[in-house]
C-alpha cells in the first residue's frame, strides 16, 4: 500500500513526446499526479517559471513535494521517488538472516528478529543515518507488520520504536503483542 504521497506535478505540454513519456511512466507506477500544461494555462507556465532562477519555461519538469527534477532519467526519478515516498518500496523477508529489509537506493533499513515459542520477537530496527526523518522507519515497521501477518506469524514488539509505532495504531495494537 502506498501511503503519505507528497504532491506530484508534471509540468509540460500535451504535444511534447518527453512529457508524454513521463505521463506513461507515472501512470505505470500508479502514483497520482497533476498534469500542468504550461502552453495552454498561463498560471501553470508562471508557476513553472518561478521554479527556476532564470524564469525560463523549462519543461518537462516533475516536482515531488519540494523536490524539482528537470527532464530526469527514469533511474533518477525512481531514486527520488524511493527517497521521498518510502511506502513505494517493497519489503523483503530474509528468513536465513532473520530480518526484514527495505532497500533505499542501495542502503538498507532493517528490522531484526528472533523466533522463540512460535512467536517472532522484533528486537531491533535501524534506518541509515542519512535517511532518518523521512518516515522510512515508520514505513519499515508497518510493512514488516503487514508482511509477517500475511506469512502467518505471531509477533511481539520488543524494540521501543517498533512498540511506539504499534501503539499509535488501533489496528496493530490488537494484532502485535
Amino acid at each position: 500500500m502506498i501511503r503519505n504521497i507528497p504532491e506530484i506535478k508534471l509540468y509540460g505540454e500535451k504535444g511534447c513526446l518527453k512529457t508524454h513519456y513521463y505521463q506513461v511512466l507515472l501512470d505505470d507506477i500508479g502514483l497520482p499526479y497533476k498534469f500542468m500544461d504550461v502552453i495552454e494555462n498561463d498560471d501553470y507556465a508562471e508557476e513553472l517559471r518561478n521554479l527556476y532562477s532564470n524564469h525560463k519555461l523549462n519543461f518537462p519538469t516533475i516536482t515531488i513535494g519540494q523536490k524539482k527534477l528537470r527532464n530526469p532519467y527514469k533511474d533518477e526519478l525512481l531514486k527520488w521517488m524511493h527517497k521521498l515516498i518510502p511506502s513505494m518500496l517493497e519489503i523483503q523477508h530474509n528468513k536465513d538472516l532473520k530480518k526484514f529489509t527495505l532497500d533505499i537506493n542501495g542502503e538498507e533499513a532493517k528490522i531484526e528478529y528472533v523466533i522463540k515459542n512460535d512467536k517472532m520477537y522484533l528486537v531491533h530496527s535501524e534506518v541509515p543515518h542519512n535517511l532518518r526523518g523521512r518516515g522510512i522507519g515508520k514505513e519499515l515497521v508497518l510493512k514488516t507488520f503487514e508482511k509477517l501477518t500475511a506469512e502467518g506469524y505471531k509477533a511481539v514488539a520488543v524494540c521501543s520504536y517498533i512498540k511506539a509505532v504499534k501503539n499509535r495504531s488501533n489496528h496493530w495494537k490488537n494484532i502485535i503483542e
